[in-house]
């Protein structure tokens, strides 16, 4: 059994290139929708305060850092990375296809505007229309003005723990119908899982099969 169980692990990681090969990081959220700003009127009543709101986004986890400063680092993705958000039976998500339009931003001990730690989700303009407009962005901010929650600008690899940021805002928003109303939905996130990837639920099997073996 312990050799069989081996080989497939073995034959896993020749496929994969080895535990070291980049792979998507997928962190699955949920929360609630706080308020609705501006032009309310295009908002269907299944949207509304306290409703929940589920999703999902997916970034390299070794994408390049396109800003030089040692504060912050931004993190450019092209399709198929991106975000999606479920919400009152509406769906609002990163375009198919997009190029550059998904970004990652962190910063550590930033100090644009006084001393912070941020950890900023973003999807702009190329975005799936949805309730009758097209978001110019879903984004969702984590701040952290103790700037403790941070050690660096470089892509987690896991979650972001929640309790560790005294700011967390969830947005939609853009512009409504032939007269560009504007249009904001916000929420909180809750809570923030990440997402095994196969190879990394694999591996947790057989540690579940090696200790049954042993017992």
């Amino acid at each position: 059994m312990k050799k069989d169980v081996l080989k497939i692990v073995v034959a896993v990681l020749l496929c994969c290139g080895g535990l070291s090969q980049a792979a998507p990081i997928t962190i699955q959220i949920s929360g609630n929708i706080t308020s609705i700003a501006g032009y309310t009127a295009a908002i269907p009543s299944t949207i509304h305060a306290g409703v929940t709101f589920t999703g999902t986004y997916t970034y390299d986890s070794l994408a390049s850092d396109s800003d030089s400063s040692v504060q912050r680092g931004v993190y450019q993705h092209n399709s198929p990375y991106g975000i999606s958000i479920s919400l009152g039976g509406y769906t609002f998500a990163t375009a198919p296809n997009h190029v550059g339009k998904f970004v990652m931003i962190i910063k550590n001990n930033d100090t644009t505007n006084g001393v912070i730690d941020c950890y900023t989700v973003f999807s702009a303009y190329q975005n799936i229309p949805s309730i009758g407009f097209a978001p110019d962005s879903i984004s969702w901010n984590l701040r952290d003005s103790t700037y403790d929650a941070l050690s660096s600008d470089a892509l987690p690899a896991t979650a972001p723990v929640l309790t560790d940021w005294n700011y967390n805002v969830l947005s939609i928003g853009g512009v409504y119908g032939p007269d560009l109303y504007g249009l904001t939905i916000y929420g909180t996130v809750t809570q923030a899982i990440l997402v095994p990837e196969p190879l990394t639920g694999l591996l947790m099997i057989t540690g579940v099969l090696f200790l049954r073996r042993k017992q």
